[in-house]
């Protein structure tokens, strides 16, 4: 939605990098950053609806393996060259180098896919995508590959040139300057001059929309009280806030005790914890949201039950309780250390003794969870919008991708297989609900959360809101 026009507008975030646009990341921070000063292929609407952007529109064949995009032809570059075939290519085959890194564990993700994967240019204006395997969610991964100057793919991120709406002006930490590109395809954006700050504390974030130094604060309690010139917004979101199992050995390879811990927390306890979240969340009946289904009815959470609980230890053999260790990082997500006693205080009345390891390097908390290093049990999320990538990428015993724990199940990989073939969405749709609710059951890990995003609004901002997956664009 747009915003009034202003000279001078100011987004205040937790962070504020200056990222390599195809460094796979599920930061919010970064993404909005990336969306001002690049373009990509396609976009999604306020619904989720997958729209044309750089491509102005697209076909495949019966298969999803063979793709062709078609190309606007009034983009031009913030250097003022003109958008061409050869720098989505570019673009692409960079984005999938094996050389690239990840964040947080996410490098050779693209890669899985589209690693053999042959992108040509058949002219100026026409990509060609051929796929050694049926890949019907290519969009969902062509929303994040930015498309860059082949020219000044080897300067990334230091030389920030997109197609974007606004072009770099100046870069420190802590700050980012971009002004308006008077020639963005689109139409001249709102803003002459938008502003990214950085502030690590919430209640800072949230003062300084309080005081007028802010037009935006992303991810802040509510205040405690509000003017007419203040506004409060809050959206349901992708991220699944989890505890992954242990199922290559250990006591979590017996379903009956993935369920028992699935029974003996009391999420609506943890959502009602202050010290533990301080925006609304949505109980988790499996490995997506209500939000990826959205509105399709799947299977409820697990009930809060520790008198099933204890029948299901004791039947797989722990009538004398069970001793557990948890890994879990210092923070992303932040609340994870306030999480991880509340669980294992809440476990403990089911006779599950859990010991805490928390891990104060971040990075290297995803390189020891992506390596399998942990005991039983991991705290992590999950954030791609796209229900098929969670299950491929988390679940596939076949793809063993980085958060992949050692689930194995027939019937659920043939069941991606015919998704990622699948023409028709409601078709889709049944094929995924019947993969979650063989997850639910079988209870690879333990379902949590789904917080809410929160945003602190001024007048200035008034009738903005954020785009489906959560990130800023002012547009």
């Amino acid at each position: 939605m747009s915003i009034n026009p202003q000279s001078v507008f100011t987004v205040v975030q937790p962070t504020t990098p200056l990222a390599d646009p195809h460094v796979l990341s599920d930061i919010r921070d970064r993404r909005s950053i990336i969306d001002a000063i690049y373009d990509s292929l396609i976009r999604r609407d306020e619904h989720g609806t997958f729209i044309p952007w750089v491509a102005r529109s697209w076909s495949h064949n019966n298969t999803n393996t063979h793709w062709i995009f078609n190309l606007r032809p009034d983009i031009k570059f913030h250097h003022d060259e003109w958008l061409s075939a050869k720098d989505v290519v570019g673009s692409i085959n960079r984005a999938i180098s094996p050389e690239l890194p990840g964040e947080l564990g996410t490098q050779g993700v693209l890669r899985s896919y589209l690693a053999d994967a042959k992108v040509a240019a058949l002219d100026e204006l026409t990509v060609e995508i051929h796929l050694a395997k049926p890949l019907a969610d290519l969009l969902d991964l062509l929303v994040d590959i930015p498309i860059v100057p082949e020219a000044t793919l080897t300067e990334l991120p230091e030389k920030a040139i997109g197609s974007g709406p606004y072009r770099l002006l100046s870069a420190e930490p802590g700050k980012i300057e971009l002004v308006a590109f008077n020639d963005h395809w689109v139409g001249r954006p709102p803003v002459e001059k938008l502003i990214w700050l950085a502030e690590s504390s919430p209640q800072k974030r949230q003062s300084l929309v309080l005081n007028g130094q802010a037009d935006i604060a992303v991810d802040v309690p509510a205040p405690t009280a509000i003017n007419a010139n203040i506004e409060f917004i809050e959206q349901p979101s992708y991220l699944c806030i989890i505890f992954l199992f242990n199922l290559f050995d250990g006591p979590s390879t017996d379903i009956r005790v993935r369920q028992a811990l699935n029974y003996g927390i009391n999420i609506q306890e943890i959502l009602a914890d202050k010290n533990i979240l301080n925006s609304s969340a949505q109980p988790l009946a499996g490995p997506v949201t209500s939000k990826h289904f959205d509105g399709i009815s799947v299977n409820a959470p697990h009930p809060y039950d520790p008198i099933r609980a204890k029948a299901l230890l004791a039947e797989a053999g722990y009538n004398n309780g069970l001793s557990i260790q948890l890994d879990l990082p210092a923070r992303f997500p932040d609340e994870s250390i306030a999480l991880a006693k509340k669980v294992a205080s809440q476990l403990a009345d089911i006779g599950v003794a859990v010991t805490l390891n928390i891990h104060d390097n971040r990075p290297g908390y995803s390189e020891f969870v992506r390596t399998k290093q942990f005991a039983h049990l991991a705290c992590f999320d999950s954030s791609p919008a796209s229900i098929w990538r969670v299950y491929k990428e988390k679940l596939d015993s076949r793809v063993q991708g980085p958060w992949w724990q050692g689930y194995d199940n027939v019937q659920f990989n043939n069941l991606l297989d015919q998704a990622a073939q699948s023409q028709d969405a409601a078709h889709r749709n049944e094929l995924l609900k019947e993969a979650f609710s063989i997850i639910h059951t079988e209870a690879p890990w333990i379902f949590l959360y789904a917080p809410y995003h929160q945003w602190l609004l001024s007048n200035k901002a008034k009738n903005w809101q954020p785009t489906i997956e959560g990130r800023v664009r002012i547009v």
